[in-house]
């Protein structure tokens, strides 16, 4: 008899098929989360289409307004954005609550971090047991500050940014499962940071990870939306991974982002 390949496969196949997925779908909210945040950054009208408003999105959404940005959510998961631009950034009231989205609380110390503002953030409980100093270290190396953190440098943590951001070039250590912070939202947080700060700032970063699937594909997806904002980014093989080099203090320029991105796969 004839069967079907969901009566054929194993159990452990079927699960590594649904952590695929449920990956895959996580990338893409880590690139819609990253989208609004360079929609913060632009001068001018981003929309974004096909971003569904789960809780980690509805918290970065409120992040970025209370930064300054105009948000409207309309229909069919779409999202119209009007940023401040770089370097205008408002100081925000009370803390800025990222829910249980590593991605949203990490990508957004990197924006603090190059910006003369003093920030809180926080999370919910499983969030709030996350070490942060894989992403604070490349952080503090550029001028920003931990004012305040709960014990292990955790959630929830005030970060002083640089009112004179120093550019880095930034080795991200290749510490896949073992690191609470994927390396590719490092990569992306000191990029972020990068905006800010005169000069190149750059990162050599290693390929993507299975473990680092649900932050983003490759350290390439951050450099990619990036250019799409009009930064100026360049991307080349470095060993086994990518060095990326961005120039600092750009005018980023509203864009349209679809998801699912389409964005280009990354070379070998």
């Amino acid at each position: 008899m004839l069967t079907s390949p969901s009566q054929t496969a194993s159990p452990s196949a079927r699960r590594s098929s649904g952590a695929a997925d449920r990956n895959k779908a996580e990338g893409e909210e880590s690139i819609g989360l990253l989208a609004l945040i360079l929609a913060l950054l632009s001068v001018g009208e981003t929309r974004i289409e096909g971003l569904v408003g789960s809780r980690d999105v509805v918290a970065m959404a409120e992040a970025c307004r209370r930064l300054g940005a105009a948000i409207e959510r309309g229909g069919d998961a779409a999202w119209c954005i009007r940023g401040v631009g770089v370097g205008g950034l408002l100081s925000p009231e009370g803390s800025l609550d990222f829910g249980g989205s590593l991605a949203g609380a990490v990508l957004m110390m990197g924006v603090i971090a190059s910006h003369g503002i003093t920030a809180t953030l926080d999370g919910d409980a499983t969030l709030r047991t996350c070490p942060m100093m894989p992403v604070l270290t490349p952080l503090t190396r550029m001028g920003a500050e931990i004012v305040a953190a709960a014990e292990g440098v955790r959630l929830p943590l005030t970060l002083r940014g640089a009112v004179d951001p120093v550019p880095i070039l930034w080795h991200v250590p290749d510490s896949g499962a073992s690191s609470p912070v994927p390396p590719n939202l490092v990569s992306a947080a000191v990029l972020l940071a990068g905006l800010n700060a005169p000069g190149e700032t750059a990162v050599i970063a290693p390929q993507a990870t299975s473990e680092a699937v649900s932050s983003f594909r490759s350290p390439d997806d951050a450099a990619h939306l990036l250019r799409l904002f009009g930064a100026d980014v360049a991307i080349s093989p470095e060993g086994t991974g990518r060095r990326i080099v961005l120039q600092g203090r750009p005018t980023l320029r509203p864009a349209v982002v679809t998801l699912p991105a389409k964005i280009p796969p990354s070379s070998p």
